[in-house]
């Protein structure tokens, strides 16, 4: 347990604080007391921005006065809760004993005896949750405290509250890979069968001290999931029995709640607990016994009231924000534009004169343009913004001038979350653009979020921007999620292979799991995929020699270094391997593209080549009359981008800032380099057919311009 941050509150709806159990990116979760009795309980707050989701709220009621009824021993009630808060809230009982994954990791497997009395528990607490509609979907040891007299399943209902406005994007996954079901690794539905799954993984891996469906990155998790059968060396016969058919990979073939809690047999209060584990929890009880009481904490400045006293979710108002933004902002205007430039005059909304010569007053929009100066994709970017605020503001018929304002994020995360803070907090300012990186865009939201600014995402494509629904962000293109569509085109409907292997670089484990999970559980491709993962660092000889006594298979390399493609490209080469062999945008640094054997691979990317794409001929000729070359990657993208906002902001007219991205999500639209359109409810960027997605092939150590997706295989 953390202290409470100075601008931590003292006490929600009555229950005063006394500590931080956790934080993530739904919210914060305190230790608390009750205001009835004083007892302790664990207070969740989701944060405010979420709440902005007009179906939360609904959702978030309904599944609290779900939870709320459960009533069993071996769940942890619902004490409070309220939905109408700035910041909705739930408190449930506290539970001051470890999990199952700590107490496995420090005393090791459970015997029999205790493995069928811990099971028996939480069958029956899986009972009482299903009678009340709800699924859990996230079994799993962590979520199991231990407490003297049994076990409790803990975080139900809202986590299902929260992954259903967040998590609807194809191809991701609610829950915890090693213990989710194979409908869940799937992105399907799920019902009182996907926990009966996960409860025995949870029992399997309690009997072994290892997952049932091995370690390693997340994406060879759900594969093995899917289509492999569970590790059970080691669990005891008689369990064994009982959790083999919990596992099977269709859930209407599994028992059900009532028939596993009649295997399992009855639960042993005096002895349930292996050997060492009674102290373990004990002294985990008789901590909380020693907790002060925290005197009032207090924020800077002068309170926001309209939230009333201490209420979750208290944030900075506007014009406090802007009030302390005023010295940030007057420092940077003092240095010459350190961290922003101008085109034009700093103007923001000032007027100007219509074509003709009239005095006619025009607005001014102001977008900003954030992403790592030093970085040559940003100077691409910036060039083919500028043009397009050109274009516009040659347009006769305007409702409004464009400026544009560039921001230097250095190239770090840190940098990338105050350039933004300082865009959002200038009221001239009406989008963002991020045009930094996966590394630094992810920090940008937050900021813009709270300050009501869209950001809209050009280049980084990671999976952290998964729960853009809940933000002002919008992308303008697919995160690794949703796959590599030019280089599954292109394997699907040219190459055709009989199998692909997926090369599985766990240097970045995380990074790529989605890419191998898009192609393996999602059965992207047409062919048999099969899964060949590569230690962190390790070399990759072993995996070349198998994949070369099948010469003719395909080879996708599912990574994001340039040195370690490069290795991977030397190492099928000397093995002989000859099959199509292809990667994404992220290998092609010059280690890759300068390696001899990196020649002929096929690379899937998410920005055009405007320079060989006939299709933006037009936005070429214009950037070579400005700059005297032809567009760098990533330039047309920044081009449809400002355009993109632009139409939004005519729109949504005289709210612009603030109706800016609803309008966005209304009104399809196509520019140069792609359709941009929005999925209704996931709100996340609906691709067409070619998904804004190109091919090219290592030629002379240069990428060449192939196709866009959409054509490939005509």
């Amino acid at each position: 347990m953390e202290r409470l941050l100075p601008s931590d509150p003292s006490t929600i709806g009555g229950h005063r604080l006394v500590g931080r159990l956790g934080t993530g990116g739904m919210g914060v979760v305190y230790l608390a007391r009750s205001p009835r009795g004083g007892a302790w309980c664990a207070l969740k707050v989701i944060r405010a921005e979420y709440a902005d989701d007009p179906g939360f709220r609904a959702r978030f009621r309904r599944e609290a006065d779900l939870a709320a009824r459960l009533t069993g021993r071996w769940t942890v009630p619902v004490v409070a809760a309220d939905a109408e808060a700035p910041a909705p809230w739930l408190a449930t009982a506290y539970v001051p004993g470890p999990s199952l994954a700590e107490a496995v990791a420090l005393h090791g497997p459970w015997p029999e005896t205790q493995l069928l009395s811990l099971g028996a528990a939480l069958a029956e607490a899986l009972e009482g949750v299903h009678a009340c509609g709800l699924v859990h979907r996230d079994v799993k040891p962590a979520n199991i405290l231990l407490a003297a007299d049994g076990p409790r399943l803990i975080d139900f209902g809202i986590a299902r509250a929260v992954g259903v406005t967040a998590l609807t994007a194809d191809g991701t996954v609610v829950g915890s890979p090693g213990y989710l079901s194979p409908e869940q690794a799937r992105g399907r539905t799920v019902g009182p069968p996907s926990d009966v799954f996960s409860l025995a993984c949870v029992l399997a891996h309690a009997a072994t001290g290892r997952p049932v469906f091995g370690a390693g990155g997340a994406a060879g998790v759900l594969y093995r999931t899917v289509h492999e059968e569970p590790d059970l060396d080691g669990v005891p016969a008689a369990l064994a029995g009982i959790v083999r058919p919990c596992l099977a990979k269709e859930p209407d073939t599994r028992p059900g709640v009532p028939e596993l809690r009649s295997l399992l047999g009855p639960f042993d209060a005096d002895g349930w607990l292996p050997a060492g584990l009674p102290a373990l929890v004990a002294a985990r009880a008789s901590r909380v016994l020693d907790l002060p009481t925290p005197e009032p904490t207090a924020v800077d400045g002068p309170p926001d009231d309209s939230l009333g006293p201490d209420q979750p979710g208290t944030t900075t108002t506007r014009r406090r924000l802007l009030a302390a933004g005023g010295a940030v902002l007057g420092v940077a205007a003092a240095g010459a534009g350190a961290w922003w430039a101008v085109e034009g005059d700093r103007g923001g909304r000032r007027s100007s004169s219509a074509p003709g010569g009239s005095a006619a007053p025009r607005p001014r929009q102001v977008i900003g343009l954030l992403g790592d100066r030093s970085d040559t994709a940003f100077t691409a970017q910036e060039r083919g913004a500028r043009l397009a605020v050109d274009r516009h503001n040659r347009t006769a018929d305007r409702a409004f001038d464009l400026v544009l304002r560039t921001a230097d994020d250095g190239g770090t995360a840190k940098g990338s979350a105050a350039a933004a803070a300082r865009l959002a907090a200038d009221p001239d300012v009406a989008v963002v653009i991020g045009a930094g990186t996966n590394a630094t865009v992810p920090a940008a939201v937050p900021a813009c979020t709270s300050a009501r600014v869209t950001l809209l995402v050009t280049r980084a494509d990671t999976d952290r921007l998964e729960g853009v629904v809940l933000t002002t962000a919008l992308l303008l293109r697919s995160t690794r999620t949703a796959g590599p569509p030019a280089i599954l085109r292109h394997l699907n409907r040219v190459v055709k292979p009989a199998r692909t292997v997926l090369v599985h670089d766990l240097t970045d484990a995380a990074e790529s799991a989605p890419t191998v999970r898009i192609v393996t559980v999602h059965d992207k491709l047409d062919g048999e995929a099969v899964v060949e993962e590569v230690a962190a660092g390790a070399g990759f000889g072993p995996m070349a020699r198998r994949t070369a006594a099948r010469p003719d298979d395909a080879v996708l390399f599912a990574g994001l270094r340039a040195e370690r493609a490069a290795a991977c490209a030397r190492a099928l080469r000397e093995a002989g391997h000859r099959g199509t062999r292809v990667a994404t945008e992220h290998v092609t640094g010059a280690r890759f593209l300068a390696e001899a054997a990196a020649e002929g691979w096929w690379i899937g990317t998410g920005y055009a080549d405007a320079a060989a794409d006939p299709r933006v001929a037009e936005f070429t000729a214009a950037h070579r009359d400005r700059h005297g070359s032809a567009p760098a990657p990533w330039a047309a993208e920044a081009y449809d981008a400002v355009r993109f906002a632009a139409h939004g902001l005519t729109a949504a007219g005289d709210d612009g800032r603030t109706a800016l991205r609803s309008a966005l999500l209304r009104r399809p639209w196509q520019g140069i380099t792609r359709r941009v359109a929005f999925n209704a409810e996931s709100q996340f960027y609906d691709p067409p057919e070619d998904g804004g997605a190109f091919l090219y092939r290592v030629t002379s150590g240069v990428l060449r311009f192939m196709a866009r997706a959409d054509d490939i295989g005509r």
